[in-house]
């Protein structure tokens, strides 16, 4: 358990000593916060205070802001990372970053008495800002990767005054991981009922603005220590545990999560519980109304929960630890979402016409359908975080009569991203002049090594 003042007290030191990061930084020096200041679980008040500190001093790479209130009117802050210009959100203007570019979102702290993903998050953001703001070629290669080919965002703590009070729940006494709209309890329907905490309503809101540049989040727990992905609900709605209910791209979601895992053996060693180190949801205990089953399916944001660690709330000592323990697999699965994978690139140029358009991975198991509205001179991204392989991608242009389609393939390297350009106006020209019924074609594939 933490102490009183690991949770509660920020010191006027640890004032001072942000100010002389951010002025260092201004000059091109790192300072890491001392060790006292460091290995301790960070107040809320503190946790807002360092995310301002990272935009102030690398503006450039990291924006911070608040993605809404907690019901004490606690803000809840987000930290966005990246070397995108056009990747980063704007929760005031509601402008949505590029969907160009993949992203991904960790979630902290969704149950109060969880805290060390929230803190863990503070020292991933502190390296990756740092990072970010360091000459060109002196950055380690891996962040700079991660960074130059997409954004990373680190919402801290999405149930602040559940952390004040030391407990699972928020201030209204509602678990926050079953206030979800369930698509299994209402039969698909996934709006809102107007029963959402403020909190759920905040994180809705916020993956809404972040569009379909988001293609990734885990949310961050600890009384267990495993890799879970959906389906959380059992089909039948059943209570009991291990009830299998995998989702469509569950061959996707196996994959993801032992990208997590390869690098982390204290999730498979002597993991008598998970022998795996990952479990299919409703395989380990079925949950409804749940954050990571409303994502996959309302936005088609592959999901997983990662628990961090068995017991709740670690003692501040273990902190560095525990950091050391899941850093690698916290990056390797930035890594797995941004830099590798499909991107289609849908392009509607000036002149273009206006349609709907479906993009579907037809490699079974792979990814789910987004719907595309084009509009004139606007270029939408589709992101499919697979493994190196050959996938095939279904492009269907208009509805009813005025439908076209047309088949694409795409090669994926380890460690690489391939783009598929796609023209709008140039499919209309192949449709008008009979050349539609081509059953496949190679789009234009560029290569890119992130």
């Amino acid at each position: 358990m933490a102490t009183a003042t690991g949770v509660h007290f920020m010191p006027a030191l640890g004032l001072t000593l942000l100010l002389l990061v951010a002025l260092l930084a201004r000059e091109g020096t790192t300072l890491e916060l001392p060790v006292q200041e460091k290995w301790t679980y960070w107040s809320n008040a503190r946790l807002a205070d360092f995310a301002q500190n990272m935009a102030s001093m690398y503006p450039d790479y990291c924006r911070a802001y608040s993605i809404g209130k907690s019901v004490r009117g606690t803000d809840m802050w987000a930290l966005t990372v990246s070397k995108q210009a056009d990747g980063f959100p704007d929760p005031v203007n509601k402008v949505t970053p590029s969907s160009l570019s993949p992203s991904f979102l960790y979630i902290g702290g969704m149950h109060g008495n969880e805290p060390l993903g929230r803190q863990l998050m503070v020292y991933l953001a502190e390296e990756l800002c740092s990072q970010a703001g360091l000459p060109s070629g002196a950055a380690d290669p891996e962040i700079d990767s991660i960074l130059s080919s997409g954004s990373v965002h680190l919402l801290f703590a999405l149930n602040p005054d559940g952390f004040d009070l030391y407990r699972r729940e928020n201030a209204n006494k509602v678990d926050l991981n079953r206030n979800f709209p369930d698509p299994i309890l209402r039969g698909g329907d996934l709006n809102r009922t107007g029963e959402e905490e403020p909190e759920t309503v905040a994180i809705m809101d916020y993956a809404e603005l972040l569009g379909s540049s988001l293609v990734g989040a885990s949310e961050l727990h600890e009384g267990a220590l495993v890799v879970n992905y959906p389906f959380d609900g059992a089909a039948s709605g059943a209570r009991r545990r291990r009830v299998s209910n995998p989702s469509p791209d569950d061959k996707l979601y196996r994959y993801l999560a032992q990208r997590y895992i390869d690098v982390q053996p204290a999730l498979v060693q002597g993991n008598a519980e998970f022998p795996t180190g990952k479990v299919q949801g409703s395989e380990w205990y079925p949950v409804y109304g749940g954050i990571q089953d409303y994502l996959y399916l309302r936005h088609s944001v592959y999901t997983t929960t990662i628990e961090m660690n068995k017991d709740k709330w670690p003692p501040e000592s273990q902190l560095q630890q525990l950091w050391m323990q899941h850093r690698p697999s916290m990056y390797a699965f930035l890594k797995a979402y941004l830099c590798q994978g499909v991107t289609v690139q849908v392009d509607f140029p000036p002149g273009a016409r206006k349609e709907d358009v479906v993009v579907s991975m037809l490699t079974p198991g792979m990814g789910r359908p987004t719907y595309l509205r084009g509009e004139d001179n606007v270029s939408h991204g589709v992101h499919y975080p697979v493994p190196a392989g050959t996938y095939s991608i279904g492009i269907d242009w208009g509805l009813g009569e005025s439908k076209r389609s047309e088949s694409l393939v795409a090669t994926v390297e380890s460690d690489k991203r391939t783009v598929l350009q796609v023209d709008a106006r140039k499919v209309a020209d192949s449709a008008t002049t009979g050349k539609s019924g081509e059953k496949e074609k190679i789009a234009k594939l560029k290569m890119e090594l992130e």
